[in-house]
C-alpha cells in the first residue's frame, strides 16, 4: 500500500486503466486457445481419414487379390493365373504408397493403439511373398489362404474404426461410424467373391464354406442398414450405385450359389472366371461410393476447418481491434489529464522564472478544461495580468533594440529603436544604437555611390567624408580609393596598347589580303591547268586503249585469214576429192548403160522366145517386157546422172578456180594485215609513252594544286585573323574611350 502511495497520479491511472485491459486479454486468448486446439484436432482427424483412405484402396486390392487366390486354389491351379499376378502387382503398389504415407506423415497423430495396429500390419505383410508362393505351388487350403487375407483386412478396418471415434464433431463422428460400417459391408463383400470363386471353380461348396457364405450375405445386410442409420443423407447417391445392372447380375449367381447350398443337385453351371469378374465390377461399384464417402468427409471436415479458421480470425480480429480502441481510449484520456498537469505545472514553472527575472516575457496557461484543473490554470492567469503590465514598455524597447541589431547583423542600416522605456539605462542603451547607426549609415552611403559611378564606368571621383572616421572604416574607405586610382591606371595603359594594336592589325590586313587574293587567283590557274591536263590525259589514255583495240581486232583479223586461207586450201583439195569422185561415177554410170543396153537385148530375144512358145510363153512374155521397161527406165536414169555428174563436175572446176582466187587474195590480205600490225605496233608503243608522261605532269599539277589550296587556305585562315584582330583593337579602343577617368 506503501508503495501506491508513492506513485505518481499519471501512474496510478495507467495502473488502473490496464488491469480490466489484462483480464479482457486473458479471457480472448483462453478462447482463441480452444479454438486453435478444435482447428488442429480437425486437422488430425483429416489427416487420419487420408490415411483411411490409402487404407482403403489397399483393402481394395487385397479384397480382389483374395477372391483371385481362392479361385486358383479352387481350380487347380487352371484358372485365374493371369488375374493373380497382375493383381499381386496392383497390391503391391497400394502397400508401397501406404508405406510412403506413414513415413512422411506425423507419428504422434498414430494414437489410442494406431501405431501398434499399423505395425502389426506390416508385419503380417511380409509374410505375403511366403503365402503367395504355397498359393502357387497349392500346397495351401482355401480355407487358410481366405483367413490370412481376411485378418489383414480385417486389422485395417478395426484401424479405420478407432479413427472413426476421434472426430472433434458429432456430425463428422456419425459420418465416420456409417463410413466404417460401409467398408465393413464391402469387405463382406470381398469374402463373398473369395469364397464364391472357389465353389464355381470346384462345383460345389467346400467344407463349412456354405455356412461361411450365409453370414456373409446376412452381415453384408447388417453392415449396409447400419449404414444408411448413420449416413442418411448418402442415402440417395449409394441407393442410386446399387440399382446398378451389375448388382442384380450378381445377386443372381448368389441366389445359385444359396440354392446349391440348400439342395446339392442343383448345378453350379456358371464359370468361375465371370463369377469373379462379375463381382468385382459391383464391388468397384462399392469402391465408387467409398471414395464419394471418404472425399465428402474430408470435404466437411475441410470446411470445418475453414470455418473455425475464419471465427478464429474474426475473433482475432475483433480482440486487436478492441485492444487498440481501448489503448487509444485510455490514451486519449490519460493524455488529456497528463497534458492539463504538465500546462499547469510548466505555466507556474515559468511564472516563478519571470519573477526570479530569469525571463523577460511569460505567456498564459491555455487550458479549457474544467474542474480543478481549469479554475488552477485561471488562478495563475490572473496573477500573471498583475504583474505583467509594469515591464512591458521595458521589454518592448529591448526588444525592438535586439531585432534592431539582428537586422544590422544582416547587414541593413536603416532601421532606428523607437519605443520609449520606463527604465533609464534600457532608453540610453537605445539612444546609443541610434547614433551608431546614423555614423555608420554615413560612412555606407558615399561607399555606395562611389562604387555605382564605378559600376557605370565612371572613375573621375572618390570617397569623401564631412567628418573623420577611423579603424576598419577608415581603411574600407581607403582601399576603395586606392582601387578607383589602379583602375585608371589600368585603363590609360589598355588605350596605349589598343591604339597600337590597331595601326598593326590596319598593315597587316592590308598584307595579308593581297596575299589571299595571290593565292586564290594561282589556286583557279592551277586548277583550270589541272583540268586541262587530266583532258588530255583522258584523251590520251582513250586513243592508247583504242589502239590496243585495233591491234587486237587486226590480230583477230589475221587468224581469221590464215583460217580462210586454210579452208580455201582445203576447198581445192575437196574439189579434187570431187572430180575424183565424178569420174568414178561416169564410169559406173557407163557400165550402168550397157547393163541396161544388154538387158534390154536379153529381153528382146525373151519376147521372141516367149512368141515362139505360144501359150505356153504367155507368161515368160509378160516377165521379157516388164524387164525391159525396166531396162529402159535403167538407161534414162543413168543419162539424167550422167547429165548431173557432168554439171556437178563443171561446177566443182568453177568452184576450184575460185578457190584458188581466194588464196592469193588472202596472201595479199596477210601481207597487209601484218604491215598494219607493224604500225599499230609503234603507234600503240609511242600513246603508252605520251600517257606516262601526262600522268607524271598531271600529277605533278595535282601535287602543285593542291600545295595551292593549302596556301590560300592558310591565307584565307590569316585574312580573318587580321580582321578579328583589327575588330578586337577598335573594341579595346572604343571600351577605353567608353570610360571616364583621369588622363583620357
Amino acid at each position: 500500500m506503501l508503495y501506491l502511495k508513492r506513485l505518481s497520479i499519471k501512474n496510478k491511472i495507467k495502473l488502473l486503466s490496464f488491469i480490466p485491459l489484462i483480464g479482457l486479454f486473458i479471457l480472448g486468448a483462453l478462447y482463441l486457445s480452444y479454438t486453435h486446439s478444435k482447428i488442429s484436432s480437425l486437422e488430425s482427424v483429416k489427416e487420419l481419414i487420408v490415411i483411411d483412405s490409402k487404407i482403403s484402396l489397399l483393402l481394395h486390392e487385397t479384397q480382389k487379390e483374395r477372391g483371385a487366390s481362392a479361385g486358383y486354389l479352387g481350380s487347380k491351379g487352371n484358372k485365374f493365373k493371369d488375374i493373380l499376378e497382375n493383381q499381386r502387382d496392383l497390391t503391391n503398389n497400394r502397400l508401397e504408397e501406404l508405406k510412403k504415407y506413414l513415413n512422411l506423415m506425423d507419428k504422434s497423430l498414430l494414437i489410442y493403439g494406431l501405431n501398434e495396429k499399423i505395425i502389426y500390419v506390416l508385419d503380417e505383410f511380409k509374410k505375403l511373398d511366403s503365402l503367395r508362393n504355397s498359393i502357387d505351388d497349392l500346397s495351401v487350403s482355401a480355407s487358410k489362404a481366405i483367413s490370412y487375407y481376411t485378418n489383414i483386412n480385417k486389422n485395417l478396418l478395426d484401424f479405420i474404426a478407432i479413427t472413426s471415434k476421434n472426430g472433434f464433431d458429432e456430425h463428422i463422428i456419425t459420418d465416420l461410424t456409417g463410413y466404417y460400417n460401409f467398408l465393413m459391408a464391402k469387405e463382406r463383400a470381398g469374402i463373398e467373391r473369395a469364397v464364391g470363386s472357389n465353389t464355381f471353380a470346384q462345383k460345389t461348396f467346400g467344407k463349412g464354406m456354405y455356412q461361411k457364405f450365409l453370414i456373409l450375405v446376412n452381415q453384408q445386410e447388417m453392415y449396409l442398414n447400419d449404414f444408411f442409420i448413420y449416413g442418411s443423407e448418402y442415402a440417395d447417391f449409394v441407393n442410386e450405385k446399387l440399382n446398378a445392372p451389375i448388382i442384380e447380375e450378381v445377386q443372381k449367381m448368389r441366389d445359385l450359389l444359396l440354392a446349391h447350398g440348400a439342395n446339392n443337385s442343383i448345378e453350379l453351371n456358371i464359370d468361375s472366371t465371370y463369377w469373379f469378374s462379375s463381382i468385382t465390377k459391383k464391388i468397384n461399384v462399392l469402391k465408387e461410393i467409398d471414395d464419394y464417402l471418404s472425399s465428402n468427409i474430408l470435404k466437411e471436415i475441410d470446411e470445418e476447418i475453414s470455418s473455425e479458421n475464419n471465427f478464429f480470425s474474426t475473433i482475432l480480429l475483433i480482440m486487436i481491434i478492441s485492444l487498440f480502441v481501448i489503448i487509444y481510449l485510455l490514451n486519449l484520456f490519460i493524455g488529456s489529464i497528463n497534458r492539463g498537469i504538465d500546462k499547469i505545472s510548466k505555466g507556474i514553472e515559468q511564472f516563478m522564472d519571470y519573477l526570479n527575472k530569469e525571463i523577460n516575457e511569460i505567456n498564459y496557461i491555455e487550458l479549457n478544461t474544467k474542474g480543478e484543473l481549469g479554475d488552477l490554470a485561471k488562478l495563475v492567469n490572473k496573477n500573471i495580468d498583475r504583474i505583467n503590465g509594469a515591464l512591458e514598455k521595458d521589454l518592448l524597447c529591448v526588444g525592438e533594440a535586439t531585432i534592431t541589431l539582428d537586422k544590422v547583423e544582416k547587414g541593413y542600416y536603416g532601421c532606428r529603436v523607437k519605443s520609449q522605456a520606463e527604465n533609464p539605462q534600457v532608453q540610453v542603451l537605445a539612444q546609443t544604437i541610434n547614433r551608431m547607426l546614423d555614423n555608420q549609415q554615413k560612412v555606407i552611403n558615399g561607399i555606395l555611390t562611389t562604387l555605382k559611378d564605378y559600376t557605370n564606368y565612371n572613375y573621375m571621383n572618390s570617397i569623401q567624408l564631412d567628418s573623420p572616421i577611423y579603424g576598419e572604416s577608415k581603411q574600407m574607405v581607403d582601399g576603395i580609393n586606392a582601387l578607383g586610382e589602379a583602375i585608371t591606371s589600368m585603363l590609360i595603359e589598355n588605350k596605349s596598347n589598343g591604339q597600337t594594336l590597331q595601326e598593326s592589325s590596319s598593315s597587316l590586313l592590308k598584307n595579308v589580303d593581297e596575299l589571299n587574293k595571290a593565292s586564290n587567283d594561282a589556286a583557279a590557274r592551277l586548277e583550270e591547268t589541272s583540268a586541262a591536263v587530266e583532258e588530255i590525259a583522258s584523251n590520251v589514255n582513250a586513243n592508247t586503249q583504242n589502239v590496243s583495240k585495233m591491234a587486237s581486232y587486226a590480230n583477230e583479223l589475221n587468224q581469221a585469214a590464215s583460217t580462210g586461207q586454210g579452208l580455201a586450201n582445203e576447198t581445192v583439195s575437196s574439189m579434187d576429192d570431187i572430180n575424183t569422185q565424178v569420174s568414178a561415177i561416169n564410169e559406173a554410170i557407163t557400165v550402168i548403160d550397157q547393163i541396161a543396153f544388154q538387158t534390154n537385148i536379153l529381153s528382146l530375144n525373151a519376147a521372141v522366145e516367149a512368141a515362139t512358145a505360144g501359150e505356153a510363153g504367155k507368161g515368160f512374155a509378160v516377165v521379157a517386157q516388164e524387164v525391159r521397161n525396166l531396162a529402159a527406165r535403167s538407161a534414162e536414169a543413168a543419162n539424167e546422172i550422167k547429165s548431173l555428174v557432168e554439171s556437178a563436175n563443171e561446177k566443182s572446176n568453177q568452184g576450184k578456180n575460185i578457190a584458188s582466187q581466194m588464196i592469193e587474195g588472202y596472201n595479199k590480205l596477210n601481207e597487209n594485215i601484218n604491215n598494219t600490225l607493224s604500225l599499230i605496233n609503234e603507234v600503240d608503243n609511242a600513246s603508252k609513252e605520251q600517257k606516262i608522261g601526262i600522268e607524271q605532269i598531271s600529277d605533278a599539277i595535282s601535287s602543285l594544286d593542291k600545295q595551292t589550296q593549302i596556301n590560300a587556305s592558310i591565307a584565307s585562315e590569316a585574312n580573318q585573323v587580321a580582321v578579328s584582330t583589327s575588330k578586337l583593337a577598335d573594341d579595346v579602343v572604343n571600351a577605353v574611350n567608353q570610360k571616364e577617368f583621369k588622363g583620357k
